[in-house]
C-alpha cells in the first residue's frame, strides 16, 4: 500500500516579499515577529519530526547591505510596475529601515542546522515572473544570483517556488539548465490558477477564499506518479495555512476540518498533502496561530500511526520519485 505524504513549504521572504503590497508601518510588526517564528517552527518541526523546504529569497540571505550588493543580478528586471521591483527606491533606502526587516542571514543558519529541512530559492528578488515589462534574460540572472549567494554559505539550491506562484512555462522550461528540477506548483484547479495580480478577478478571489472552509471541487491531493514531468518534478500546492484573523476567527474550525480532511484523503489514498504559508503570515496572533498548527501536526502523528503516513520536503519527494528514497 502506497504511503501519504504529509510536506510542507514555506515561503521564506521577510519584507522582500510585501514591499510592493504593504507599508512596512501595515506590516513591519508581521516580519519582525518572523524571528521569533523561526525557532519556534524548527522546534516543532522537530518535536514533530516535520520536514519542510524553505523556498528563500536570496536577498534576504544577506547580512547586510554590502553583501546584498554585491550578488545582486547583473540583469534587473524592467517591470512595466516600477512598484514592483525592488531595485530602486526600495533598495536605495534600505539604510533607512530595520535591519530585522530585510536580512535573514543568521534565520537561514538556524534553519541549516535542523534535520530534514531543505533550503530551496523564493528567486533572489522575490521575482515576478508573469508581470509584463520583465523577460527570460533578468529571470536567468536572477535565478543565477540566487544560487550564487545560497552557494556562498555552502547551500545546494534544487527547489524553486515562484513568487505569487506567478509559474511561467517558458522559465520553467530554462530551470534544469540552471540545475533545478524541483518547483511548486498550483493546486489543478481554474481558481488557484497562476496569473498576475491583476489579473486576479473578484469570483476567482471568492471561490478561493469558500474553498479554505468548505469542500468545494478537489482534495487538491497529488499522486506521486503526477509529480514528474520530463525533467521537472513539480508537486502541488494542497492548502495555503490561512492565518488566524479576528475578522475570521468564528470559521477557524472549518479551515482546520478542511485541512484535516484533505490529511485524511492523502493518507488512505497515498496521496501527497502539500501545505504552505509564509512565516511572516504568522509574525502576529502567534499564540493562536501556533496552536493551529500544532492540532494540524498532533492529526498527522494519528494518520502516521492509523495509515503510516510520512513527512518529506521537496526534494525528498523528488528522491522517492526516482525510487531513491524511503
Amino acid at each position: 500500500m502506497k504511503k501519504g505524504i504529509f510536506t510542507i513549504s514555506l515561503d521564506f521572504e521577510l519584507y522582500w516579499g510585501i514591499r510592493d503590497k504593504k507599508t512596512v508601518e501595515e506590516y513591519g510588526a508581521n516580519v519582525i515577529g518572523v524571528w521569533e517564528v523561526v525557532p519556534k517552527l524548527l522546534a516543532l518541526f522537530s518535536q514533530y519530526q516535520i520536514h519542510a523546504t524553505w523556498a528563500t529569497v536570496g536577498a534576504m540571505m544577506s547580512k547586510n547591505k554590502e553583501e546584498y550588493i554585491t550578488y545582486c543580478p547583473s540583469v534587473k528586471p524592467d517591470y512595466l510596475d516600477a512598484n514592483l521591483s525592488p531595485y530602486h527606491q526600495f533598495s536605495q533606502n534600505l539604510d533607512k529601515i530595520d535591519d530585522r526587516l530585510v536580512y535573514g542571514d543568521q534565520l537561514v543558519k538556524m534553519v541549516s542546522n535542523y534535520p530534514y529541512q531543505e533550503i530551496g530559492t523564493h528567486t533572489f528578488s522575490h521575482y515576478y515572473a508573469l508581470e509584463e515589462g520583465q523577460n527570460k534574460e533578468s529571470f536567468i540572472s536572477d535565478i543565477e544570483a540566487a544560487k550564487s549567494i545560497a552557494e556562498s554559505k555552502s547551500i545546494k539550491i534544487e527547489t524553486l517556488i515562484f513568487p505569487r506562484h506567478q509559474l511561467n512555462e517558458e522559465y520553467i522550461a530554462a530551470l534544469p539548465a540552471l540545475g533545478i528540477h524541483i518547483i511548486r506548483g498550483t493546486e489543478s484547479i481554474w481558481y488557484h490558477s497562476a496569473a498576475r495580480g491583476e489579473d486576479e478577478g473578484i469570483v476567482k478571489r471568492a471561490v478561493r477564499f469558500a474553498d479554505y472552509y468548505f469542500p468545494m471541487f478537489s482534495n487538491h491531493c497529488q499522486d506521486l506518479s503526477e509529480v514528474k514531468k520530463g525533467t521537472i518534478y513539480q508537486i502541488r500546492a494542497s492548502r495555503w495555512f490561512r492565518p488566524f484573523n479576528e475578522k475570521w476567527k468564528h470559521l477557524d474550525f472549518l479551515k482546520l476540518k478542511r485541512i484535516k480532511s484533505q490529511m485524511k484523503y492523502a493518507a488512505q489514498k497515498g496521496k501527497i498533502f502539500h501545505l504552505w504559508f509564509h512565516p511572516h503570515d504568522i509574525g502576529i496572533h502567534q499564540k493562536e496561530n501556533f496552536d493551529q498548527l500544532i492540532e494540524i501536526f498532533e492529526y498527522y502523528l494519528f494518520l502516521q500511526k492509523k495509515y503510516g503516513m510520512i513527512s518529506r520536503n521537496m526534494v525528498e519527494i523528488r528522491d522517492l520519485v526516482d525510487g531513491k528514497g524511503n
